[in-house]
C-alpha cells in the first residue's frame, strides 16, 4: 500500500485530523503542502467539487473530506493501531459525537470568531462533550476516549488541543475552567504530549500569529 501522498494546510483542523491518524498508523506519505489563496492545479483536479484540504491521494486515486478520510485509512490499513471500535454501538457514539463537534463545537467556534456566537454558548457545546466524554470513556484505563491509545473521535478532538487556546489567545474567547470540564482538560493535555500530535500539531503560539494574520476575514472586514 505505497504511493501516499497527503494535500494539506499547516493550520487546517481538518488537515490535522488526518495528519495525525496517518502517523498513528505509521503510514509512509509524502507531505504537500497547499497555499489555499492560490490552489494548485493538483489539488483542484484531486477536489473538484470543494477545492479544499485535505486531500489524501493514494495510489492515484483521491479522497477528500477529513472523516472520510480517517474512515478510509482506519479501513485500508486496519492490521495497525484501529480506530474505530469493533463494537457497532461505539462506532455509532463516535460518528455521533464527530459530526456534533464539526456541526455544533466548530460551527461555533468560528461563529464566535466572526462575533456571531457567545462565549456562553461555546461552553454549553463544551460542557455537551465533557458529559459524552464520561459517558464513552474509561478514566481507570487512560485519558482519551478509546482508552490509553488514541482512538478515531480522538482523532476528530485533537486539533483542539491548540485551536482552543490560540483562539482565547487572540480573540477573547473564554474556555472552560479545568474544574468545569475535567475530563477534556486531560484529554486536551494528553493530547499535547502524544507524539504524533507533536508531530503533526502547530504550536498554538504558530496558530496564534496564523489567526492574527487572518482576523479581519474572520471579523469580515
Amino acid at each position: 500500500m505505497d504511493g501516499v501522498t497527503l494535500l494539506s494546510s499547516r493550520v487546517s483542523h481538518f488537515s490535522l485530523r488526518v495528519k495525525i491518524a496517518l502517523l498513528l498508523k505509521g503510514i509512509e506519505h509524502d507531505d504537500l503542502p497547499q497555499d489555499l489563496r492560490n490552489k494548485g492545479q493538483l489539488l483542484l483536479e484531486s477536489n473538484p467539487i470543494h477545492k479544499k484540504v485535505p486531500v489524501l491521494i493514494h495510489n492515484g486515486k483521491p479522497i477528500v473530506e477529513s472523516v472520510i478520510i480517517v474512515q478510509y485509512i482506519d479501513e485500508v490499513w486496519s492490521g495497525e493501531s484501529p480506530l474505530l471500535p469493533t463494537d457497532a454501538f461505539l462506532r455509532a457514539e463516535h460518528r455521533f459525537w464527530t459530526d456534533f463537534i464539526d456541526k455544533k463545537l466548530l460551527d461555533c467556534l468560528m461563529r464566535f470568531m466572526r462575533g456571531d456566537a457567545t462565549n456562553e454558548e461555546f461552553i454549553e457545546n463544551y460542557e455537551l462533550l465533557e458529559e459524552a466524554f464520561t459517558k464513552l470513556g474509561n478514566e481507570e484505563e487512560g485519558p482519551f476516549f478509546g482508552g490509553a491509545r488514541m482512538a478515531f473521535l480522538d482523532v476528530m478532538l485533537a486539533p483542539y488541543a491548540v485551536w482552543i487556546p490560540g483562539i482565547a489567545g487572540v480573540m477573547g474567547l473564554k474556555p472552560a475552567s479545568q474544574e468545569q470540564c475535567p475530563r477534556l482538560h486531560n484529554f486536551f493535555q494528553a493530547v499535547l504530549a502524544h507524539p504524533a500530535a507533536k508531530l503533526a500539531l502547530p504550536t498554538v503560539e504558530a496558530l496564534k500569529e496564523f489567526l492574527v494574520a487572518r482576523s479581519a476575514v474572520y471579523r469580515g472586514k
